[in-house]
């Protein structure tokens, strides 16, 4: 016993508190959405995670490269369109939204990382508009991009860049309002969807299941319905209202053959429709991480 005293021994380590710069709430949320935007592109992880952001990004921006390339080649400035493009990326996005939005969410959950990121400073709203403003953005690099080629393209096909500027500058807000409105509809949605899953697999498929199966239910309903109901049934159709708010946005007359030009819907209407449906799911998605944290 006495040999195992003289062998023992107290070091002072001088343990001192923090005394640096603390960054803060701010600075938290910034490296969260930093974190996770990257991550939406597969950035820190596998070649796998890489593939589908890449698929997508080479479907939405090689149309609106060759298109620019046909519209230059042909002289036809008519042939570079803003509101089918947006109609057209809607659906990739939702793919997107599909893939991307469980890695940003259910993956926390999954390695049980959710009760690190709520401790102090940041806050459960602070992470759920972190991971959403993530996505939104991730989402206007596949919208947005797109078409600001198309923009520029036809910009730079006239004789005059600056004349075509002058005629076309006005479409930048319905351009940028459009995939933006898009982006954060299709967003919240996919957000929400995945924070119900616990792995990754059922949280793709609930997204996919919703983008997919809602419209037939919808097309069926519509089928055994007439008068107003018929007509409003098509602001349940994600698709459908995308595409009609896309129009009323760029001031085209939907086709009367097709189910919006039949609709005979106010415009505006697609529009507030899709600010309910967000502002419901994101208000959704902050309660239900707000009970993680409790």
């Amino acid at each position: 016993m006495s040999d195992a005293r003289a062998a023992s021994a107290i070091y002072d380590l001088g343990y001192q508190p923090y005394t640096g710069h603390r960054f803060g709430r701010l600075h938290a949320f910034r490296s969260l959405f930093h974190f996770s935007f990257a991550g939406a592109f597969g950035v820190g992880r596998g070649e796998k995670a890489k593939s589908m952001p890449a698929l997508i990004m080479t479907a939405v921006y090689l149309p609106a490269v060759v298109q620019v390339g046909v519209a230059s080649a042909s002289g036809i400035t008519t042939f570079i369109q803003y509101a089918g493009y947006l109609r057209f990326t809607a659906f990739l996005i939702a793919l997107f939204a599909a893939a991307q939005a469980p890695e940003l969410i259910v993956t926390d959950k999954q390695h049980g990382v959710l009760s690190l990121y709520l401790s102090r400073p940041l806050t459960a709203m602070d992470y759920a508009l972190a991971k959403l403003c993530a996505l939104i953005a991730a989402m206007l690099v596949i919208t947005l991009g797109p078409q600001m080629i198309l923009f520029l393209g036809k910009v730079f096909i006239g004789a005059s860049p600056w004349v075509a500027f002058k005629a076309e500058w006005t479409k930048l807000f319905p351009i940028i309002g459009g995939t933006l409105m898009t982006s954060i509809f299709i967003a919240s949605i996919g957000l929400l969807l995945a924070s119900f899953a616990a792995r990754r697999g059922y949280a793709t498929a609930a997204v996919i299941v919703f983008f997919l199966l809602l419209p037939p239910l919808v097309e069926m309903f519509r089928s055994v319905t007439s008068g107003d109901i018929k007509r409003y049934t098509v602001l349940f159709h994600p698709v459908y209202l995308i595409m009609g708010f896309a129009d009323w946005l760029f001031d085209i007359e939907a086709k009367r053959y097709t189910a919006i030009g039949r609709a005979e819907l106010p415009g505006q209407l697609y529009l507030y429709v899709m600010l309910a449906a967000s502002a419901l799911c994101i208000t959704w998605l902050l309660r239900r991480v707000r009970r993680i944290e409790a």
